[in-house]
């Protein structure tokens, strides 16, 4: 599953004595149209939420300085690195486990709150020392209250894995959307009430608050249908994987997804860790708002029917190259015109930072399919060993690039170890989903053929109106526009008539 950045900026039983020895049933057999209404549902409700999500964010950056951000930047990648000892595999060990029990679910949630709960005193002690290192000039008390989210992310934990664990995706898409929605605009009337910076950390307190809340009230319909589900042979071979290779996935990912932050603190300050923070929070809403919701979906039916998991795969990732990819050079063209303008004139230094970062969030979108197919399939054990070499890898391309070129050097960082990770995911990753390399290449044939033309029309038209004395910013838009429809003409013809078996 995909990692979380700042600013995404989520019984009672029957009267038998013996409740701890009945297995919760939270399972049941997906069709394809309810995979399709599944992810429609993850997607489609994301979306709303993250148009809020999103709209509050561009709001508040108009409002307040870089630095602010790059406060509650650090503050929020401590807040998620500290998750994963709040989780340490409990929420991967609940997916995978082919018989639940309450007593298992009730053990499972003391740890993980009394974790987050000592975590989160820590954290608030430490706030000042933080700051200093990673954030100068930043704000010591908000990083302190952002420790708040610990215990409610562990509150939150046990009900959302069962949640996702029981399909139930349109009350998890529910939650989420609503806490989105609710913490984007608990930071709208904080700001325009000249709150300051405390209206970003109420944006995290609040979303971390709500979906504690509400996966707890979704989650009792689930816990208390009591019949069993079978133990599929595939499942108890996944159960023997253990916990440790979820844990050890969950860690380094989440540390590749907020070490840089950390890195660049410590050569800058809190503005240039805001201007960083804020391109980053944007180009990878591809990976962590879109293809992480389509993630869930897959990691949930690949588990309960690992036979089928190759057809998911290919067609999965065809998807999602067909809405992502020509989204890339629209991207790449436009940050320099749109994110100035909107977000202001201060924020022009994280372009060429967005640019780079854009490239490698679309890439990684479209890679998480097959990385949701192998962790669903019981190949967690290959998904966390790759994610760690991609951890240290990222860690030492940061420390090096950093220094060279500074926010744009943490950008290039992650494109540069995203290309030998996604060889390893399209070739031995493939194979391992149910697949193939040349599947895979196979099914992208006609997205790489749109694409292409894509590059040329755009590339053509806008040369073209340059020539003619067009301003930059109009031809831009122009030739953009122009070059995604051809795109989207050209997919519509390939792709659209076809449907899945």
């Amino acid at each position: 599953m995909a990692a979380r950045r700042v600013h995404d900026l989520g019984r009672q039983s029957g009267p038998a004595m013996n409740a701890g020895a009945e297995a919760v049933s939270v399972s049941h057999e997906p069709t394809g149209r309810s995979l399709i209404a599944s992810a429609s549902w993850m997607t489609g409700s994301h979306l709303l939420a993250q148009a809020f999500a999103y709209g509050s964010l561009i709001f508040l950056a108009r409002e307040l300085p870089p630095s602010g951000f790059g406060t509650v930047a650090v503050g929020t990648a401590v807040v998620y690195i500290a998750t994963l000892l709040v989780d340490h595999g409990t929420y991967g060990a609940i997916m995978v486990h082919p018989r639940l029990t309450r007593t298992f679910l009730v053990r499972a949630f003391w740890r993980c709150f009394l974790v987050g709960v000592a975590l989160g005193v820590v954290m608030a002690a430490s706030a000042g020392p933080l700051v200093t290192t990673f954030a100068d000039g930043g704000d010591a008390p908000a990083v302190a209250l952002l420790a708040l989210c610990l215990p409610l992310h562990a509150i939150s934990l046990i009900p959302t894995a069962l949640l996702h664990k029981s399909m139930q995706f349109r009350r998890l898409a529910g939650a989420t959307a609503t806490g989105n929605v609710v913490s984007a605009v608990v930071a709208v009337v904080a700001v325009l009430a000249s709150a300051g910076i405390w209206s970003l950390v109420a944006r995290q307190v609040v979303l971390f608050g709500m979906l504690a809340v509400l996966t707890t009230v979704l989650c009792l319909p689930v816990l208390r249908r009591r019949r069993e589900f079978p133990a599929a042979p595939a499942a108890r071979a996944r159960e023997r994987t253990g916990d440790r290779w979820f844990f050890l996935f969950g860690v380094t990912l989440m540390l590749t997804a907020n070490i840089d932050y950390l890195v660049v603190g410590l050569s800058s300050d809190a503005s240039l860790v805001g201007l960083y923070a804020l391109a980053f929070t944007i180009a990878m809403a591809p990976s962590t708002q879109f293809s992480e919701q389509v993630g869930k979906v897959l990691f949930a039916a690949a588990a309960s029917h690992p036979e089928t998991s190759g057809q998911r795969t290919v067609q999965s990732v065809r998807l999602m190259s067909a809405l992502l990819l020509p989204l890339l050079p629209v991207g790449i063209l436009l940050a320099p015109v749109l994110l100035p303008a909107v977000l202001g004139p201060e924020w022009t230094g994280m372009v060429a930072a967005f640019q780079v970062l854009w490239l490698a969030g679309i890439g990684y979108a479209i890679d998480n399919c097959i990385g949701e197919a192998l962790s669903g399939t019981g190949h967690i054990a290959f998904r966390a060993k790759v994610m760690a070499v991609r951890c240290v890898a990222t860690a030492a391309a940061l420390w090096v690039l950093v220094s060279v070129d500074g926010i744009r050097g943490a950008a290039l960082a992650h494109l540069a170890v995203f290309l030998p990770y996604a060889a390893v995911y399209a070739t031995a990753g493939a194979r391992l989903a149910g697949t193939s390399g040349r599947e895979l290449r196979r099914a992208l044939r006609p997205v790489a053929v749109a694409v292409a033309w894509q590059l040329v029309v755009t590339a053509v038209l806008l040369l073209s109106l340059r020539a003619a004395g067009v301003p930059d910013g109009v031809a831009v838009c122009v030739a953009s526009a122009a070059g995604l429809a051809v795109s989207g003409f050209l997919l519509y013809r390939r792709l659209g008539g076809r449907r899945s078996p």
